[in-house]
């Protein structure tokens, strides 16, 4: 083998667990961020389905279902949704927070944590026609 070989091959064997690491950590990260911005948009979805509705049980029911349904699609552990109608008047706010965990086991050879807790919270107004309550 010549010396030129011999060299390429130790700095392959150098570079390549950096760069696997590298990588790896990469997508880590990317796993964190698609899990952040679904848990983000089912809280948003949550809060404009709970200010949509007609009442406050029906908002806080809507908003759990529509919930439910989007974090189904992101690799997010023990989603929990949490709404707050107030006195759902017509100037009134929802408020919605939610919290979720992403399972990083995987990684932990990167030194990350084996899971990471992700929070959401979103306020939005109530539509201010669904609030009205019509004149006797």
């Amino acid at each position: 083998m010549t010396s030129s070989r011999a060299q390429a091959l130790l700095e392959l064997a150098l570079c390549a667990p950096i760069a696997i690491l590298l990588a790896l950590g990469t997508v880590a990260m990317v796993q964190v961020a698609g899990a952040r911005s679904g848990l983000d948009a089912a809280t948003q979805a949550a809060a404009d389905a709970a200010a949509r509705a007609p009442n406050p049980a029906s908002a806080v029911a809507a908003a759990q279902a529509r919930f439910s349904s989007v974090v189904a699609g992101y690799p997010l552990r023990e989603p929990t949704l949490r709404v707050s109608v107030g006195d759902f008047a017509r100037t009134g706010n929802v408020t919605a927070s939610s919290s979720a965990h992403v399972n990083l086991a995987w990684a932990a050879f990167l030194l990350l944590p084996d899971e990471l807790t992700l929070q959401s919270q979103v306020v939005v107004k109530l539509e201010p026609w669904r609030t009205h309550r019509p004149s006797p």
